[in-house]
């Protein structure tokens, strides 16, 4: 048999209302409409004898307790009997006249009787990892639901100072914790080329940003401090993810995925009136936590049909589009010429330079959403709203300012056509209804270019 589940199986019990292991039993074991008499006897300390009618099982397990009848599957009509001992269980089901054992997963197991079992297997940090199994009647047995990540929710001292990188495994710094600040686990990546390596997905307790980074578990196992002096001198950047923290229910069912892909595996599917826990989110995927402490991805959209009460929150989160849009430019970019100054992504927000047909447009875009187009003449200016589907960044455009020329009018600038000034001029404020979309993905590609018409300028965007 493999390794045991431990301590309380809560399950659906058919032969008491009590889920307290008892001696005795009956219950209808493999459907056939007749209950069956179940005794469970000590033989000696350590050993037992399970008899359901003249089905009999041997075997030992330490310090036996009793069974209890539950349902593991309450689409089939058969029923499971669990041998309760000090820290570990065995499992039987009746086929014909024998008693099949069914091997257990390792961990600390939960039942419903919906054919899903969830085993808590205690983690070297002070937490414990929760595995979700479904369970085959047919088989009998469990198959293992892949996650990429599991929830921790530890609060706990660093060792130190340690950076939160952007990334696991990332050199990139997005924030740094220090020795008079907790660190907040929210989740955990498993590193399948390290036994218990991986990363956490942690932020700093106290502060009111809420930057989350990831931090390897070999850094929070260490004794001794990291280099405080090289991590005061990181350069840090924008995060990947930001923690959100909104605890809504759920209006209608819907799955949570393993990674940030459409076609990704479903980790779970969240019941309808249950409380979930938004964890994070890049602006476009959410990571969220059920009820049973299962996480996964859904998309923004997704959460905005599914949950209730969201339409006052800032769902998707600007703020983690425009990290995301900024990271994703920066990646595109070829490295800087010597000299020339190189342009980071901002928290501040972006200002994006298009330069074409001897003009230039200057988009201004602030993480709370707002966007004003500046253009090259007359200090004109549309401002706005933008929003971010796909790749696609949509903007309204409602009101426009400029500068009206008054009198006579004068020469254009020296190698300017077309353009006509003023000696002088009067500020003009106006409405507009107008609607402009921006390709990021051609922006993207735009930029490797050796003479890209779209540029990154650094500074901080205007948008009021």
């Amino acid at each position: 048999m493999s390794s045991a589940c431990a301590l309380v199986l809560a399950a659906v019990l058919t032969a008491t209302a009590s889920s307290s292991p008892l001696r005795e039993a009956d219950a209808d074991l493999d459907g056939d409409g007749t209950r069956e008499h179940i005794t469970l006897e000590v033989t000696k300390p350590g050993a037992f004898r399970l008899s359901a009618g003249t089905a009999v099982a041997e075997g030992e397990l330490p310090g036996v307790r009793g069974v209890t009848v539950l349902d593991l599957d309450n689409s089939d009509k058969r029923r499971e009997v669990l041998v309760h001992g000090e820290g570990r269980f065995r499992l039987f089901r009746q086929e014909g006249t024998a008693l099949q054992e069914v091997p257990l997963p390792a961990g600390t197991p939960s039942a419903s009787g919906n054919g899903i079992l969830l085993c808590d297997v205690p983690m070297t940090d002070g937490w414990a990892r929760r595995d979700k199994y479904l369970y085959d009647a047919k088989q009998p047995g469990f198959t293992d639901v892949p996650q990429e990540l599991y929830a921790v929710s530890r609060v706990l001292p660093p060792p130190g100072w340690v950076p939160l990188q952007q990334t696991p495994g990332s050199t990139d710094v997005v924030a740094l914790a220090g020795p008079e600040r907790a660190l907040l686990l929210h989740a955990f990546k498993p590193d399948p080329a390290e036994v218990d390596g991986g990363w956490y997905l942690a932020g700093v307790a106290g502060k009111s940003e809420d930057v989350l980074g990831w931090i390897p578990a070999r850094v929070l196992r260490k004794k001794v401090s990291v280099d405080d002096g090289a991590m005061l001198g990181a350069i840090v950047v924008l995060p990947e993810l930001y923690a959100s923290g909104l605890k809504p229910k759920v209006a209608t069912s819907f799955p949570l995925l393993r990674t940030r892909r459409d076609d990704a595996e479903t980790v779970a599917k969240l019941r309808a009136g249950s409380t979930v826990t938004l964890l994070a989110t890049d602006g476009t995927w959410y990571l969220v936590q059920s009820e049973t402490r299962l996480i996964g991805w859904a998309r923004a959209g997704t959460l905005a049909q599914g949950l209730s009460a969201l339409k006052k929150a800032a769902v998707p989160d600007k703020r983690a589009q425009l990290s995301t849009l900024q990271r994703r430019l920066r990646a595109a970019m070829p490295a800087p010429s010597a000299g020339r100054e190189d342009w980071q992504p901002g928290a501040a927000g972006l200002i994006l330079e298009n330069e074409y047909a001897s003009t230039l447009d200057t988009y201004n875009f602030c993480p709370d959403g707002r966007v004003v187009l500046e253009f090259l003449v007359d200090d004109f200016k549309k401002y706005g709203t933008w929003t971010l589907d796909g790749d696609t960044l949509k903007l309204e455009l409602t009101r426009k300012t400029m500068q009206l020329g008054v009198g006579e009018p004068i020469g254009p600038p020296e190698g300017v056509e077309g353009v006509r000034q003023y000696s002088k001029t009067t500020p003009h404020e106006g409405t507009l209804a107008e609607s402009q979309t921006l390709d990021w993905s051609e922006v993207l590609e735009d930029v490797k270019a050796p003479s890209p018409s779209y540029r990154p300028r650094r500074g901080t965007p205007t948008c009021r």
